[in-house]
């Protein structure tokens, strides 16, 4: 039977530390009265954490439909005619969620793809770790639910794949995430070869996670699988050891030198991060997330997007919904700023993030298809997060490459260029509204506010640049 879900649930997929984007122990802490936390993952002493969070920065809300395996198979042999859609979908007020259609209207595809841009030869590469064993199947549901003809989808695990378990938070939130990326990469460029390159864990450590995911990275990128590649996780940028942030900078310097666009998310923590020393000991405090923070990508931040129903854009605001997340925004600790952002208005002497943004509120999502939540029944709803922006900057990207005829490569030189021109607001949507200041419990349970930045005119550590006017911006980018 199809189960209608009409309670709005926090839901934060964890893992113990960084992947696709969901939020670090921080937004775990700030939400943990809505969500199920393990007592392994974080304890509350003052604003100390036990651990560091590295995942997914996503986030989804259970205002979706539910279909036993039974229904799913059904429903896919009897044709689009006979596909379950969502409530958010009809929703005239908040919570709403966006389909394919209506997010390419609002973000300005739909006139690429009607000139025949549609990302045909190009490859778009997604990097997660663990698996969605039900993957396939999902992606099958959700291009009939939008009517998407189905991808070349090629799962990779070079390094091997453990059986999936449904008990395991950090193999389910991967899951989840796995569908977002391939789903809405594929939404964006639907006929793009989509490379699903899996990392496997030797455990659920924030060590063997990073080291997972950095190997199946390089592996990437090392063997020139695709002109763009996703990257949807993070955690806080001086919880990394510096041979990790070495290796993982040196495989972003590997794709700059293979003409390789990198697209990460900025994560879902607003100003906050996890802030870890030299003892071990791991506070929040204001930060940014790293490998987003590497100047050597393209950092995208989060918006609250609002279309109407056809999806003709009407505004956009900064996401920041405190409770469900905000974007990560801020300037690094270790990164001076780079050459590209020297001499732009809002940057200062270090490295500022994001460069560019996308919607990402839960509450003005986007709808997926996940069937990896539990055995036998399938997800059909709405989720948030940066790492719904990720995947598909990629994937608008491979749009980008198609139109020009080569691969652009990395991307900040140009958008920054773009960024100050006189035709910078053709080009993107430039978000003056909001910040990313969060509030989370500090010393003996007392409310620690975590300063955070503005949106302004032009760049600003929130949203960056904005978010893309792709028809335009490509264009732009093809002069």
């Amino acid at each position: 039977m199809k189960e209608h879900l009409f309670i709005m649930r926090k839901t934060i997929s964890r893992k113990i530390w960084h992947i696709p984007g969901i939020v670090l122990a921080l937004l775990i802490v700030m939400m943990a009265s809505a969500s199920h936390v393990s007592a392994r993952e974080t304890t509350h002493n003052s604003n100390i954490v036990a651990n560091s969070s590295f995942t997914p920065h996503l986030i989804r809300t259970d205002l979706g439909v539910k279909m036993t395996t039974a229904d799913l198979s059904a429903s896919l042999k009897a044709g689009p005619a006979d596909a379950t859609t969502p409530p958010c979908l009809q929703s005239k007020t908040s919570p709403i969620c966006y389909s394919p259609q209506q997010i390419q209207k609002a973000y300005d595809i739909q006139p690429l793809l009607d000139q025949g841009i549609t990302g045909a030869g190009q490859t778009i590469v997604i990097v997660d770790d663990f698996q969605s064993p039900t993957l396939r199947t999902d992606l099958q549901y959700f291009d009939q639910l939008f009517g998407l003809n189905d991808p070349q989808l090629n799962i990779i695990a070079p390094y091997g794949l453990k059986q999936y378990d449904p008990n395991d938070e950090a193999a389910v939130s991967f899951a989840e995430e796995i569908s977002l990326d391939v789903e809405w990469s594929h939404a964006i460029a639907p006929d793009a070869t989509i490379d699903l390159v899996l990392g496997n864990p030797v455990d659920d450590t924030l060590s063997g996670q990073i080291d997972a995911i950095i190997q199946a990275s390089a592996y990437a990128v090392q063997h020139n699988l695709g002109s763009t590649m996703s990257l949807s996780v993070g955690a806080g940028e001086t919880c990394y050891t510096a041979a990790e942030r070495q290796q993982w900078h040196q495989v972003f310097a590997q794709a700059q030198a293979k003409a390789i666009s990198v697209l990460v998310s900025s994560g879902d923590s607003g100003a906050a991060a996890d802030v870890c020393n030299a003892k071990g000991n791991v506070t929040i405090g204001q930060g940014v997330s790293y490998p987003a923070s590497d100047p050597l990508v393209t950092a995208v931040g989060g918006t609250s997007l609002f279309a109407s129903k056809d999806g003709t854009y009407i505004n956009e605001i900064t996401w920041n919904t405190n409770n469900l997340g905000g974007t990560g925004g801020g300037f690094s600790t270790l990164y001076a700023v780079p050459a590209y952002q020297k001499g732009v208005n809002g940057t200062t002497t270090k490295r500022g993030i994001p460069d560019v943004a996308y919607n990402a509120d839960p509450a003005t999502g986007v709808v997926f298809v996940t069937g990896a939540l539990s055995p036998g029944s399938t997800f059909i709803g709405p989720i948030g997060g940066t790492s719904a922006g990720a995947p598909q900057w990629a994937a608008i990207v491979a749009l980008e490459n198609q139109y020009v005829g080569k691969r652009l490569g990395f991307l900040n030189t140009l958008l920054y260029k773009i960024g100050q021109t006189s035709n910078y607001t053709s080009e993107f949507n430039d978000i003056i509204q909001g910040d990313n200041t969060v509030v989370v419990p500090g010393v003996n349970g007392q409310a620690l506010t975590i300063q955070g930045y503005y949106a302004s005119n032009f760049w600003d550590a929130v949203t960056g640049w904005g978010t893309p006017d792709v028809d335009a911006l490509t264009l732009a980018l093809s002069q």
